[in-house]
């Protein structure tokens, strides 16, 4: 007896035609953020796509966590070059349990991370000046510049 969503995920497919659908993966303007862009049908074929594969996961076997990865389609494009999403690692537990078993948060506020190659680089620049300006007390005649008529 098919299931409800094997009924969904069929009327999708038969009234969502893959030659006007359209599903690409991008970027924002500042390149910091993905975005999806598609029309409805891309949307909704996609939006199959992954529903047969939450089918899959309830066949799996939950000791074993493979990847599964999507096949190529025609209406999927990606113009960044690559593809940003090319399948899922299933996840077999509630979001609780998996957020627990990590020892940070996915997005991790760097605190002072940035700041230390740059208090680098002003050092390294101010030990250069003071050498240089040692060197040329130390050694007068090394002004090249002042001596040339």
């Amino acid at each position: 007896m098919p299931s409800d969503l094997e009924s969904s995920i069929r009327r999708i497919e038969e009234t969502n035609s893959p030659d006007n659908a359209y599903f690409s993966y991008s970027v924002d303007d500042t390149g910091e953020y993905g975005l999806i862009k598609a029309n409805k049908e891309g949307l909704r074929l996609y939006a199959a796509d992954l529903l047969k594969n939450s089918l899959l996961l309830e066949e799996e076997d939950i000791k074993e966590v493979k990847p599964i990865f999507f096949s190529p389609k025609e209406w999927m494009f990606s113009e960044t070059g690559y593809n940003l999403i090319a399948g899922i690692l299933p996840q077999y537990e509630c979001r609780r349990n998996i957020l627990a078993e990590q020892e940070r948060p996915v997005r991790d506020i760097r605190t002072g991370e940035k700041k230390k190659p740059v208090l680098m680089f002003v050092l390294m620049c101010i030990t250069g000046a003071l050498i240089m300006l040692a060197t040329l007390k130390a050694f007068p005649t090394l002004r090249l510049w002042v001596n040339i008529h």
